[in-house]
């Protein structure tokens, strides 16, 4: 760790993260493409997936801004993915998969299942397990946007 004005020893570790996802993601997809669904879309979807809740409750498990849910959510319900309808109080709103979305995710997991094996074949699966492990290890360490770790 570093003091003062010093560099860090590593470098700037959300560059490196983000630099790390995007070729990740460029990966993942190039392989959904043929579905015509983006990595970010497909991980919604399977995320949607699990079951309807709110907003609210999607947003808090995927520790992500309700308003950047809401407008990632958008070009799903308009492809007719996914329903947004009005909850138990007017001013919220519930998530779940349509059928259409739940055949996406059928047609599309043979090539999400592609692009696992492609970057498992590229860092190799210790590398893949390392990676897995640090993410998780960080995951623990940081607080997420509750406070709690």
């Amino acid at each position: 760790m570093s003091t003062g004005s010093s560099v860090p020893m590593f470098g700037c570790t959300c560059a490196r993260l983000r630099k790390l996802t995007r070729r990740v993601t460029r990966i993942y997809d190039a392989h959904l493409a043929a579905q015509a669904i983006k990595v970010t879309q497909y991980s919604l979807l399977a995320n949607a997936a699990r079951g309807e809740r709110s907003v609210s409750e999607f947003a808090a498990e995927l520790e992500m801004d309700r308003s950047t849910l809401s407008r990632n959510l958008a070009p799903l319900a308009a492809q007719g993915w996914v329903s947004i309808s009005i909850g138990a109080d007017p001013r919220s709103r519930r998530i779940g998969v349509t059928a259409a979305g739940r055949r996406k995710l059928r047609a599309a997991l043979p090539l999400w299942r592609k692009a696992q094996c492609e970057v498992e074949a590229l860092l190799g699966k210790a590398g893949v397990g390392e990676l897995h492990s640090g993410i998780e290890r960080a995951l623990a360490a940081l607080p997420n946007p509750s406070g709690k770790r």
